[in-house]
């Protein structure tokens, strides 16, 4: 008769999360199953299927590397299909021409120097064009800024921020409102200079 006081280690599983396979197969419940025979994980990584066949199968983690093992990229490929990839491979992949039929082929390489259809010039003078409105543009918009700094207001300030932001300044630095103050007036003429510049951009309405 065994002792009804020896003692007995009890086992208890204090996990809190559930093991992961676990998981995996709640989750295949509620999305999809793993593509591989007898498996009931969830299927979350794609794998191209053979050539020949659209669309892909859904492999757990570990049929997913198991597959991509054994992928043979030329299974199914014809000699020809082969023989093209293997060419393809000498230059990289990389598109070719045969001589004289490329983009500068035969008479386009001469027409491309001919003087008389040249346009080299005009496409300097485009871009000179392009480059000198583009340093006008943030000049512009290097003076704006400041101007925005002026108010304490960021890059973006709407109208009616920079509108309130500017009579609220005429306002506290105006001697008028010091009591006859001028010890703050050369901030008023800053705000007054950056209202100008406001304005004559158009950020700022009359």
């Amino acid at each position: 008769m065994a002792n009804a006081f020896s003692y007995r280690v009890k086992f208890t599983d204090i996990r809190v999360k559930p093991p992961k396979e676990d998981t995996e197969r709640q989750k295949a419940v509620e999305t999809r199953e793993c593509h591989r025979d007898e498996c009931d994980l969830a299927g979350e990584h794609p794998a191209p299927k053979p050539r020949g066949l659209d669309g892909v199968y859904w492999f757990c983690q570990k049929h997913a590397g198991e597959y991509n093992r054994n992928y043979d990229y030329f299974a199914g490929m014809s000699e020809a299909e082969l023989a093209e990839f293997n060419e393809m491979a000498k230059y990289g992949f990389n598109k070719t021409w045969k001589f004289g039929t490329g983009p500068m082929g035969k008479d386009k390489a001469a027409a491309a120097h001919d003087p008389r259809r040249w346009r080299g010039k005009e496409f300097f003078e485009q871009n000179a064009e392009a480059r000198k409105a583009r340093r006008k543009e943030q000049q512009s918009a290097g003076v704006t800024n400041r101007a925005l700094q002026e108010l304490d207001l960021e890059p973006g300030a709407t109208a009616t921020e920079i509108r309130v932001r500017y009579s609220e300044y005429i306002r506290k630095f105006h001697p008028d409102s010091n009591g006859g103050d001028r010890s703050t007036e050369h901030m008023l003429a800053r705000v007054l200079r950056a209202g100008k510049t406001l304005k004559a951009a158009g950020m700022m309405k009359a």
